[in-house]
């Protein structure tokens, strides 16, 4: 698979952007910005009219600003971040911004697509909940690149991973046309899927979970978790339902998810020695 490198970064300003202190700031920002789009391996970011990010809000705070872009290695994000007019205007950085406000999340995804301002916000919440993981870095950090992407559930690579959690399973693909299926790829080898499938108008249940052993401790399972909210959130779920082992209740509790009885809702809630049934609420 052909991946590209997203990156977010976010800080508080000490002073609203029309303050003559952050002057110096706000004059660099078209040379910098210029010199990034310049750079090899730069392939997008984020900007509104304006030309730069500093107007587009996505947290409370209006004097947090964010920088959102995409590159094509992480080598090429570093090149520009750490040499040039981009490096002499870093060093300045405690001249306009709260010392310890900055963040950054780094994380990968197929060429060609554009990450939007929830994924980065995601990500941030992902490094918060569960630290650095291949799902969600900082810079400075070596991780695998993991990718995760829609697909069929009978995708060659959907089939194999499923066959090692179900054994020689045929999957009828008319009954995931009302849900959504992922595949994660780890250094382009297929190592985990989920899907979830609407179990009424409001409910997206998670089903054919698998994470492969070569993967497990790398928080993939919970990225994969954290795609599939997403998207059942943006597809009108109100609610999200897992029946799952017991030992990840306690990672599943830093998502929001609950106990909750094992009902009707599928013939896979068992509510078993072994597994609890959990949901979530997708809505305010």
């Amino acid at each position: 698979m052909t991946r590209q490198l997203a990156q977010l970064n976010i800080a508080t300003l000490r002073h609203p952007l029309d303050d003559p202190r952050i002057a110096d700031f706000n004059n660099a920002l078209p040379m910098v910005n210029g010199a990034g789009e310049q750079s090899a391996g730069f392939v997008w970011r984020l900007q509104s009219d304006s030309g730069d990010a500093t107007d587009i809000r996505i947290f409370d705070d209006p004097l947090v600003i964010v920088n959102l872009t995409v590159w094509q290695s992480l080598d090429a994000l570093k090149a520009f971040a750490y040499r040039g007019i981009h490096r002499d205007f870093f060093r300045r950085r405690s001249e306009w911004f709260v010392e310890g406000s900055t963040r950054t999340a780094l994380w990968w995804l197929p060429a060609g697509e554009l990450p939007t301002t929830d994924d980065a916000k995601r990500r941030l919440d992902f490094i918060d909940a569960f630290g650095a993981s291949p799902y969600a870095f900082e810079m400075g950090q070596n991780r695998p690149a993991l990718v995760i992407e829609r697909a069929s559930v009978n995708d060659a690579r959907a089939q194999q991973l499923i066959r090692r959690l179900d054994g020689d399973v045929d999957l009828d693909e008319d009954t995931w046309a009302e849900g959504c299926f992922v595949v994660a790829e780890i250094d382009d080898l297929p190592v985990a899927c989920g899907g979830y499938r609407t179990a009424d108008d409001t409910t997206a249940e998670i089903k054919r979970m698998y994470v492969a052993r070569s993967a497990r401790g790398m928080k993939v399972g919970a990225a994969i978790i954290s795609e599939l909210e997403a998207i059942a959130r943006g597809n009108g779920a109100q609610r999200m339902l897992l029946e799952t082992w017991y030992r990840q209740l306690p990672a599943l509790e830093k998502f929001g998810f609950r106990r909750c009885p094992c009902g009707d809702e599928s013939e896979q809630l068992s509510a078993s020695a072994m597994s609890v049934c959990v949901e979530k609420a997708l809505t305010a």
